[in-house]
Formats: C-alpha cells, structure tokens, sequence
C-alpha cells in the first residue's frame, strides 16, 4: 500500500511538470512551437506529429493521452481507497481497483521501457494468480446456515493436503472465497473459526467427510465461517422502494445470505417433514429449513504470524464481526488444554502401574548352609516416556517438562450491538476449564468498552506471567486497544486489513 502511494505521488508529480511546461507553452508558442511540441515536450518538433508524419512520430504524439489515461485509472483507484469510501461500498472500490489491469497495459504503451521496469512484478503477479486459479478450479460442496439475528455460518470441507507445507502454528487463518451465485468476479476474504493447526496432526478418522470435487475426493478437514448482513439489509424485504435497502442487498455478502433466507420460504421436502411426536417443537424441521446447500471455491489458507500458545494469559478484545478471529483463538486453547489433559491422564495412568513380577524360585542346599538361589523370570511392563524421580519409598512420576502447559488463560470480551447480539454455539466454555466468555453490549444507552480498564482488570486478578491481547474489529476499535495495551506494557496483535 505504501508503494502504491509513493507511485502515485511520482505520477502526480509527473503530471504536474507536464501542466507547468504546458502553462509556459502558451505564454510564448511562436517560440516553443517549431523546436519543442505542446503534445510530447522530451523530442523536437519534426520527431512529433505534426511535424513528422511516420508511425513513429504519431506513437510519441499520442503519449499524452495513453498517460493521462493512466493517470485518471490512478486517480479513481486513490479516491476510491479511502476506508469511509471501501467499507460502505465495497464494489466501488473493487471493481476500480480491477482497471489497475488495463492500467498497467496503457502505462507499457505510454513509456516503452516501463514494460522492462514492471515486468518482474508483472511475472509475481502472474504466478500469484496461477496458483490462486489452481487453487479455485476445484468446487467445494458447502452448507450455509442461519445461526439466528442477521448471523450465519458457512460450513465446508477443506482438503487435508492445503495445509502441506504450511508452517500454521498460528490460530488464526483467513481464506478467499469465490461464491457463483453471489458473484461471478467477485473474491472476499474471510476469517476461518476453525483452528486449523490442531487440525492439521489431527489422524483423520474413517468416518470424516470426504471432499467432493471435480475429479476426486480426499480427506476433509471441515472448517467453519461466520459472517453477518449489513443492518440496512436485514430488513429488506423483496420490492422494496428503500433505496438504501435496495443498495444494501445487492452487496456479496448481503446476497450468499439471501440464499438461507430464500430457501427457508420453500417448501421442505417430505424427508425432510417433522414428526409430530419425537420433535413436538419442530426443532428439526426448522433447522433444515434454515440451511442452504450450495457449492463455492476456496484459496487458501493464509496464516497469520500470531501465535497464542506462548503465553500465560490471552486477552481477546473484539467487536462485532471480528469475533470470527476469537473464536479460532478459543478453539486453538481448548486443543491445547486437552492435549495436556490427555497427557497428565496417560502419565497418571502409566505412574499407577506396577511392574508385576512372577518369580520362579529353585532352593539348593549346599553342605550345612541354606541359600536360596533366586531363578527369576519377570514379566517387565514399557512405560511412556516420562521423568522418573526415585525416592526412599520408590518410583514416583512427573510431567516433563517440554510438555508444560503454559496457556491458563483465554478471556474472550466480546463488544457488540445489543440489537445484534446472540448466543453463538461455538465456544464450548464448560468443556474449556479456563476460557471465559464475557460480552459487552453497545448501542440505547449502553457506553463503549473501556479496554484500557478491562485489560487492567483481568491482569490484576493473576499476577505474574506473560500475556498477549488479540484485538480485532473496525479501525478505530483496534486503534483504541493499541493505545491502551502500549499504555499498561502488555503485548498485542491487531487484526487489520489495511
């Protein structure tokens, strides 16, 4: 991004000197006339049309509109890059930013030695796209869900053999999906709740789902998303006169939750039909009527450099739909806690075997002395790899200490609109000893999340060790968080996307 400025402010350079040549031009063209033309002042005038008639010579006349061509793709892409411009319309900002194609076409044909300077860029970006269509050539069946208020959820099955190669030791991951239906050329990334890195040396059981593709299928790992309308859109309703509802439900995200919605109104298959009385309260029949299934492509994952499970206590400062981010994070700590739990049982269980022994004796008497000459044959009993302490009493066992579990802590304060607030069913707190949940809501009167005394707070109550807060949510909630874990010294990571 930075480099897109800097481009930018050598351009708009560009175009000023131009203007002033220009402005000294038309004070005196009897003079500059025939020795330097208005239209491309770096060549004489009989090397420029009109004063030379070739090819050659209209090609370097015409330099100026295939550069102010440039230039104006530049300018709309600036323009359109303003956060208050990208977050409330989004295709605006996208689809400029795909003229950045035919930009760099007409920039090649305004300065010929600009084809050499970008073509190792040029080169990165071709293969980035090679890989990221390799990547999206397959369909990938997937089950959208209303989760209830505006939220859904996206569940897919990821091929195991993405993650070959990846160095994911991070919880959080993010891909990009393509969804058909929604839009042909649109590509959106979105966080993934799933925590990908347990995953990942997780054995694939004999009952996982297999992926169905184009050509094959293999082992899945399923993974999950959760995203939420825009509140303009949720009360849309079909032949609406609200323009800005009209608007609103014309955006990608906006319209792959349509689908749910859509769908819930058809009539539901016989299968698919409640029985009155195992399901007296059509529980079942309402939550199929609630899930669409539809197929996309996917391109990813991308990882994070973040990474949790080096410290004491985490601290997961997020706001409405940036809980996606903390809930990967809650994931990733409760696969933590039950490996170690997992390893405190095998360890204890380990520990309460005794070696049995099963003695067969023979005694010889030799001359007035009795010695009992012990022939034992014991039955010996492999334990786990453990550290072993003897003591006056015997044997006893200790956890080693590479295998310390050093993550306590997960305290997940999650900031959101009391009119969008719902129960999500993805945190599993009674099953994590440790993990709480906590939530803060905004909006009809209720004041904003003070982080500052929230991180205070939650330090205070466990002195000592290393912690971290994982911000995410808009800018400005991110920004706040900053300030006030540089205040209080404590280290953070804020999720942004520019």
């Amino acid at each position: 991004m930075i480099q897109a400025y800097v481009l930018f402010g050598f351009v708009l350079l560009h175009s000023l000197i131009y203007a002033s040549w220009v402005s000294v031009y038309n004070k005196n063209p009897d003079l500059y006339r025939l020795t330097f033309p208005v239209l491309n002042p770096t060549y004489f005038y009989n090397e420029v049309w009109p004063g030379g008639r070739g090819s050659l010579e209209v090609w370097r006349a015409s330099l100026i509109f295939t550069g102010s061509i440039t230039s104006l793709i530049m300018a709309a892409m600036f323009l359109t890059a303003f956060p208050s411009v990208r977050r409330k319309h989004f295709n605006l900002f996208y689809f400029t930013h795909l003229l950045a194609i035919v930009a760099v076409i007409v920039i090649c044909l305004h300065a010929s030695t600009m084809f050499y300077c970008t073509a190792p860029g040029l080169a990165m970006w071709v293969l980035d796209w090679g890989m990221r269509i390799y990547e999206l050539s397959g369909k990938m069946d997937s089950s959208l869900e209303a989760v209830g208020n505006g939220w859904f959820c996206l569940t897919l099955p990821l091929p195991r053999r993405r993650l070959d190669g990846c160095a994911c030791y991070s919880p959080l991951a993010h891909f990009h999906i393509h969804h058909t239906e929604s839009s042909i050329r649109e590509i959106h990334p979105f966080t993934t709740i799933t925590h990908l890195a347990s995953q990942k040396v997780a054995t694939p059981s004999s009952t996982e789902r297999k992926v169905l593709t184009s050509s094959t299928s293999e082992e899945t790992i399923m993974i999950q998303f959760l995203f939420r309308k825009s509140k303009a859109s949720r009360s849309f309703v079909p032949n609406t006169d609200h323009p800005r509802e009209e608007k609103s439900s014309k955006q990608w995200t906006n319209k792959l939750a349509g689908l749910v919605e859509n769908e819930s109104t058809t009539e539901m298959p016989p299968a698919a039909e409640r029985d009155e009385e195992n399901d007296p309260e059509g529980q079942v029949g309402r939550r199929l009527s609630n899930i669409y299934h539809t197929s996309l492509r996917l391109e990813g994952p991308y990882f994070t450099p973040a990474n949790p499970g080096f410290y004491n206590t985490v601290i997961c400062l997020v706001a409405g739909t940036g809980v996606s981010g903390a809930i990967a994070i809650a994931a990733a700590f409760g696969a933590q806690s039950a490996m170690a739990r997992a390893q405190a049982t095998a360890l204890s269980a380990a520990c309460a075997i005794e070696p049995k022994i099963k003695p067969e004796v023979k005694a010889t008497v030799i001359n007035e002395e009795k010695a009992i000459i012990n022939e034992e044959k014991a039955t010996t009993v492999r334990l786990p790899n453990k550290h072993l302490s003897i003591a006056e009493d015997g044997p006893s066992c200790q956890l080693p200490i590479r295998d310390k579990h050093t993550w306590k802590r997960c305290i997940v304060v999650w900031s959101v609109r009391e009119a969008d607030y719902i129960k999500l069913p993805f945190f599993k707190e009674e099953e994590n000893p440790g993990l709480e949940i906590r939530k803060h809501l905004t909006g009809q009167g209720h004041g904003r999340l003070n982080m500052e005394k929230t991180i205070g707070e939650i330090c205070a109550s466990e002195p000592g060790g290393r912690r971290w807060v994982y911000l995410s949510g808009p800018n400005a909630f991110i920004e706040t968080g900053e300030k006030a874990c540089r205040t209080l010294g404590v280290e953070f990571y804020g999720a942004r996307w520019s």
